[in-house]
């Protein structure tokens, strides 16, 4: 899986809800996802909502992710209904990151990234070789690939879609 974006680079220690604010739990109980998109990321920005852009790659520095679980897939899902395509960090809160891909939403981290790019890089990674290019810098990374479990979960668009085709059984409409 190949995936290719514009960057955009936060710091360490980035929360579920300095992603999406709490005051807005109560639209990611409802699963309204598109709304949750409107306030991606402007508690650090308010810019930011109205400047992603459909393939657009999150990345963070260390703990992304941290915070109380209950946030987690109103932060996932909200990022991947604002367009972006993956949320990549120096290191992931592993809850976060389980979540994230459940949710069909590619999240991984490997030391050196925040190295490896700058907000506005364009940036290539490849989940199932480990390689990473920021096709503006030419720079190049490695970095541990994904698992073929992983990979066939995010494929599918998350762990219920991959579950029900393990089983034959039709896909739920997202």
């Amino acid at each position: 899986m190949k995936l290719t974006g514009n960057v955009w680079k936060l710091g360490d220690n980035i929360s579920a809800t300095d992603i999406v604010s709490a005051k807005y739990d109560k639209d990611g109980m409802s699963q309204k996802w598109d709304e949750c998109a409107k306030h991606v990321l402007e508690e650090i920005d308010p810019k930011f909502p109205a400047v992603i852009r459909k393939g657009d790659i999150l990345v963070a520095g260390a703990n992304f992710g941290a915070g109380h679980a209950h946030y987690y897939m109103t932060a996932i899902m909200g990022c991947k209904h604002a367009g972006f395509s993956s949320l990549l960090a120096e290191s992931l809160n592993g809850l976060f990151q389980r979540a994230a891909i459940d949710g069909g939403v590619p999240a991984w981290s490997f030391k050196g990234l925040g190295e490896l790019v700058q907000s506005g890089d364009r940036l290539e990674f490849d989940l199932q070789t480990g390689a990473a290019h920021n096709l503006t810098s030419g720079e190049r990374a490695q970095f541990k690939p994904v698992s073929r479990i992983v990979l066939d979960i995010l494929e599918a668009g998350g762990s219920t879609n991959w579950a029900l085709q393990r089983v034959g059984a039709s896909s739920p409409v997202h």
